[in-house]
């Protein structure tokens, strides 16, 4: 009897641990590419999955002399796309990208190139699988404590029936 209350309560420790070393997941990610006659803006969400974020409201402010103002608003297709024509005179944007409660938000600067390049989409891809490795490491790391405990317990319960 004893033994299960044991394990129940290493069970309980162990969840409770995993819920407070698991850092938070990145939860999207905002891609921005951009054109001389059209942005487009791709918002997906991530950890690895790069689910688009279909039909997530989307906000575009125009900067320009450093004051910023609400320029367009709409919401992304089935493909988390959204399309739109810059402002004469306006070089840079922010995107903002909402959708049940995740949020990303991107810079555009059309003299600097908008968007990102192929090797940064890349690199963005391969890091947004590490926080499942840290994830799974972690795991590893209290299962290797769990079995500690367990050998433990079980020597202890060695000793008091020999002890008998």
């Amino acid at each position: 009897m004893k033994a299960t209350r044991s394990l129940g309560v290493l069970a309980l420790v162990l969840i409770l641990c995993m819920a407070l070393i698991c850092p938070p997941a990145s939860a999207h990610r905002v891609i921005v590419r951009g054109q001389v006659n059209e942005i487009q803006i791709r918002a997906y969400f991530g950890g690895g999955s790069a689910d688009p974020m279909a039909y997530a409201d989307v906000e575009i402010y125009a900067i320009k002399n450093g004051q910023e103002e609400l320029y367009k608003t709409g919401e992304t297709d089935e493909n988390g796309m959204f399309y739109f024509a810059p402002k004469i005179g306006v070089f840079e944007y922010r995107a903002v990208v909402e959708a049940t409660g995740h949020r990303g938000e991107e810079w555009v600067n059309l003299t600097e190139g908008a968007g990102i390049t192929e090797a940064e989409q890349e690199e963005a891809e391969e890091e947004a699988g590490l926080p499942l490795a840290q994830m799974i490491a972690g795991f590893g790391y209290l299962i290797g404590l769990a079995g500690i405990a367990m050998i433990l317990t079980a020597r202890k319960m060695k000793k008091r029936y020999e002890n008998k």
